[in-house]
């Protein structure tokens, strides 16, 4: 059977995890249609951090009630709009306080040896405290764990600094973003500074264990749906 794959994020969350701990949150893990996605904020991200602009910054942010016009036609549902607005807001008011600047950058999806291509970054580069950064913005509410960080920090770094030495002296930056339950969500920046990053080979062995151990939670469910009189069961 065709194993449907895991989103990044979740994928960054359980993979650093020991055998069993990952095993478990497998086993507990449901992929299902979220009540909303953060595509449309997602998708308006250059215009928020102004990336036409360049490097200079020669051109001005442009009007919020245009970002946030793209963001509502973009949004699926009146919930949707409003949760990627407030993120989009908190972001929009932090690049404008920040002055921040930066250029889009297409950088290649991080291969594996499941055949998934990863990718941790948003395609820029910004300039942070007067250095050039490569940013991953992380919207969801729940915030990432320490492996996990520490798992977005070593795939950025093995894809954009190590093959390129171009980029050898960029900052990589995780941004998240405040759970508070009403008005924009601001976010805060984290970079890899003082973190030991996984090497290629061992983000690779992680990647292939989850799945090898995910094919067999998606079987092992597939069997017991099959045994089900109805053929109902829980969504994989």
């Amino acid at each position: 059977m065709k194993t449907r794959p895991l989103p990044e994020t979740d994928l960054a969350t359980i993979a650093p995890l020991p055998v069993e701990d990952k095993r478990r949150a497998l086993q507990s893990f449901r992929l299902g249609i979220p009540p909303y996605s953060y595509t449309p904020c997602r998708s308006s991200f250059a215009d928020i951090l102004n990336l036409e602009a360049g490097m200079l910054g020669e051109l001005p942010m442009p009007p919020w009630p245009s970002v946030m016009g793209v963001i509502q036609q973009k949004s699926k549902s009146r919930v949707e709009e409003e949760a990627n607005i407030r993120v989009a807001a908190g972001l929009y008011e932090y690049a404008a306080q920040m002055g921040l600047r930066g250029r889009k950058d297409e950088f290649r999806p991080m291969p594996t040896r499941v055949g998934e291509n990863l990718v941790y970054w948003t395609p820029a580069v910004l300039i942070v405290n007067e250095r050039p950064l490569i940013p991953f913005f992380h919207p969801r509410r729940t915030r990432l764990s320490r492996l996990a960080r520490r798992f977005i920090f070593s795939m950025i770094n093995e894809r954009i600094r190590v093959d390129n030495p171009d980029y050898r002296d960029v900052a990589l930056g995780i941004y998240e973003f405040e759970a508070n339950d009403a008005g924009p969500r601001r976010p805060a920046l984290q970079v890899d500074e003082g973190i030991e990053l996984f090497s290629y080979e061992q983000l690779d062995a992680m990647v292939g264990e989850t799945y090898a151990i995910w094919r067999e939670v998606c079987e092992a469910r597939a069997q017991e749906t099959r045994r089900r009189p109805t053929g109902t069961g829980p969504l994989l």
